[in-house]
């Protein structure tokens, strides 16, 4: 079940479905994002996340999940895959790039939600640069 939790965003994302999305989620989630603060917590602090990630994009959002891999046993579960994202911004800027992405899950009575996420970018540790143009070597794709 979390593997399609995973994969249904493909076309939440798409859509720019923030509703969606935030529903998968737990009320208490922790966020780990690629950008903006250190640390978010909650529903709201992804629902204005989403809001302004899908407005700063004039196109649909493009998104492809490839290696994912997912662990259950009980009530818990993580997953961890990478992304890739693209479309065109609103200021004609066009996005190709990959993103690493960690997930953890709790299922309770409303079923899996999440309650971590982490998502990233590798860096140029020399000039602090982040690597957006990395292009996986292998692997397999979803959605």
């Amino acid at each position: 079940m979390t593997a399609a939790l995973i994969e249904a965003r493909v076309a939440a994302v798409a859509a720019k479905d923030v509703e969606a999305l935030v529903a998968q989620y737990a009320e208490d989630v922790t966020l780990f994002d690629a950008v903006g603060a250190l640390r978010d917590r909650g529903r709201d602090a992804e629902r204005a996340r989403l809001a302004q990630w899908f407005g700063a994009y004039r196109t649909e959002i493009g998104m492809k999940i490839r290696d994912l891999e997912v662990v259950t046993g009980g009530d818990v579960g993580f997953a961890h895959y990478i992304y890739q994202v693209e479309g065109t911004m609103t200021d004609g800027t066009e996005v190709s790039m990959w993103v690493r992405s960690t997930v953890g899950f709790r299922r309770d009575d409303d079923g899996w939600k999440i309650v971590h996420e982490h998502s990233s970018v590798p860096f140029d540790a020399a000039t602090g640069a982040a690597l957006t143009t990395l292009v996986p070597a292998s692997g397999t794709a979803a959605g």
